[in-house]
């Protein structure tokens, strides 16, 4: 699982870098193309996506999956600043013992940016990969959260979201997100550091408005 981990935190690392690296591949100038076909789509976005997290029992080397679901909503912007855009992503995860008897619900409100590249720009089927950085809230509970205080069964705190993802054109009004990869810090109580480092994967389907 620890090497699952790792590839994972690489994998949303790269996938976030390519997009970013691959604007400048983009031409300046030449001959006019439609915009299509040459960068995405300008509009707005929403997509539902199922979500697995892999996160770490505090002090130990156990880790576990979390799945659950998550939608997000995003607006590409067109002219000088084609290709950016701003999204928020609501995310929610739930699994039972995670350790015996202890069971763990979290749920995460983020916000941020994010930048889209299109490549296979002739095939039928064009793709667009992207990174994204986005911050916001995480709130746990059905769980043991200890902390200077005592033990609660509820916490929250700031998270942070660095990734990207892929998304392969269907027809006009949707894609498939063929996969998108986060790594994710939180600072919930853990009787530790209080810091947790976490990879998710994501795919689902995305509607173009």
């Amino acid at each position: 699982m620890k090497t699952m981990l790792r590839a994972g935190a690489m994998l949303a690392m790269a996938l976030g870098a390519l997009s970013f690296a691959a604007a400048g591949q983009a031409p300046s100038g030449g001959a006019q193309s439609s915009p299509v076909q040459t960068s995405p789509v300008q509009g707005f976005d929403l997509a539902t996506n199922f979500t697995y997290k892999i996160a770490k029992i505090s002090e130990t080397t156990t880790r576990f999956v979390l799945p659950g679901g998550s939608v997000d909503a995003a607006y590409t912007f067109g002219g000088s600043f084609r290709g950016l855009g701003v999204v928020i992503d609501f995310n929610g995860e739930a699994a039972s013992n995670v350790e015996p008897g202890v069971n763990l619900t979290q749920i995460s409100a983020l916000g941020g940016l994010r930048y889209s590249f299109l490549v296979a720009k002739r095939s039928p089927r064009p793709v667009t990969l992207y990174g994204e950085v986005l911050g916001g809230r995480v709130s746990a509970r059905d769980s043991l959260f200890p902390g200077p205080s005592g033990t609660t069964t509820t916490a929250g705190s700031l998270a942070f979201q660095a990734g990207g993802g892929a998304n392969i054109r269907l027809t006009h009004s949707i894609s498939l997100r063929m996969l998108e990869a986060d790594f994710i810090t939180t600072h919930l109580p853990n009787a530790a550091n209080s810091r947790q480092y976490d990879v998710r994967f994501s795919n689902g389907v995305v509607f173009h408005f």
